[in-house]
Order: structure tokens, then sequence, then C-alpha cells
């Protein structure tokens, strides 16, 4: 079971949410949040990913986490009913990882079913299954600081196209993304990073 990988980026792929890291001449692709994707350096530069290795009898896949605790909260979704690794890359996608873990502890089941994808029952069933599980968590993140995410200049195109992959691969039409970018790179301080660019965009598409 791989559980931490550390290698050279090969390849960065927004629209599937996918990257693959060269480890010892061995090329892992890994499925991540988009919180995650926006930590990941560039191709041809070295990044450390903590990593769930998801088995069946049919299914190697590998699922990779820029913080512990973020793989924490991945094994904590998956292990409610019906809410299986792919749903919980969705929902880790929806919120920064503090603002998710604040939302489940306050039973915020609205908050919840803003992310695309989560209905009202998976929003519940997290809710009953997690509320109280998260609180040991979110407290740890209160006392240790995140990572600061990897800055990129606004003005490059392929930074749009990056958010722009992020957020559709998040379930969001591709019209709505295209005009909540303008409308965040138009602003007088406009972001510094995909991560920024992201949050504020995503922030925009749920306030309509």
């Amino acid at each position: 079971m791989i559980g931490w990988l550390s290698g050279v980026v090969r390849s960065r792929d927004p629209l599937t949410g996918e990257v693959i890291v060269d480890a010892g001449g061995v090329g892992y692709q890994l499925v991540v949040s988009w919180q995650t994707f926006a930590s990941v350096p560039e191709v041809g530069e070295r990044a450390e990913l903590w990593v769930h290795t998801h088995v069946r009898e049919d299914v190697l896949a590998l699922f990779g986490f820029a913080t512990v605790a973020e793989k924490r909260m991945f094994r904590l979704l998956t292990s409610v009913p019906q809410v299986g690794p792919r749903n919980a890359i969705v929902v880790l996608g929806g919120f920064p990882l503090e603002e998710l873990l604040r939302a489940i502890a306050d039973g915020e089941r609205l908050t919840l079913e803003r992310i695309p994808g989560v209905g009202k029952r998976t929003a519940e069933r997290i809710l009953l299954d997690l509320k109280d599980k998260v609180t040991p968590l979110l407290e740890e993140l209160g006392q240790t600081p995140s990572g600061a995410p990897v800055q990129r200049p606004t003005g490059d195109a392929a930074l749009r196209d990056e958010a722009h992959a992020v957020l559709t691969n998040l379930g969001w039409k591709p019209k709505p993304v295209e005009k909540a970018i303008e409308t965040v790179l138009a602003e007088d301080a406009p972001p510094d990073s995909l991560d920024a660019l992201v949050r504020r965009a995503l922030a925009s598409l749920m306030a309509r």
C-alpha cells in the first residue's frame, strides 16, 4: 500500500483533477482535490503528496493530498455510506478544508448542498455520520497553519484555463464559470494564485 510519494511532476491535468508523479522511474497517477491541485508545482519540479490507495476487486486507484489533515478528512468522508472516493474528492473540492469542517461541525446542510453533486440526502448523511467526528480535526487545524498555495501570475492565460477546468470538473457549467472568472479578474485586487482565483470564482458562483 502506498501512503506517501515524493518525486518529479510529469503531468498536471486540471480538467480531470489528476497529476502524475515520477517516483523512482515509475509514474504514479493520482486523483486530487482542487485545493491540492493548486499546491502541486509545475511539470519538472518536485512534489510530495500523502496518498490513499483505493483497492477493490476491479479497481486500483491512488488519491493524493497536500496535507495529512485532508487525507484524514477524505477517509472520514469515504466511511459515510454511499459516499465513495470520487464523491469524497468532490466534497473536499467544495470548500477549503477548514470551512468544510466547520460547516459539518455546525450542521450546515444547506452549505453542503451548494457543492455540485451533493444533494439533500447526501448532505444529511454526512452530517449524521461526521458531525461529532470532525471536531478534533478542526481543533488541530486551528493550531497548525496550512501551507501557502503556489503563487502564479493571474495575467497568464494558462491560469484562467486551469481555473476554468478545475471549476467545470467540480460540476459547474462552463458559461457561468467563464463569467465568474472574468468578474473576479476584473476586481481592483485580482487574485495572485490559482487557489485564490478558484476560491473567489467559486464564491461568486455559489452566491448566485
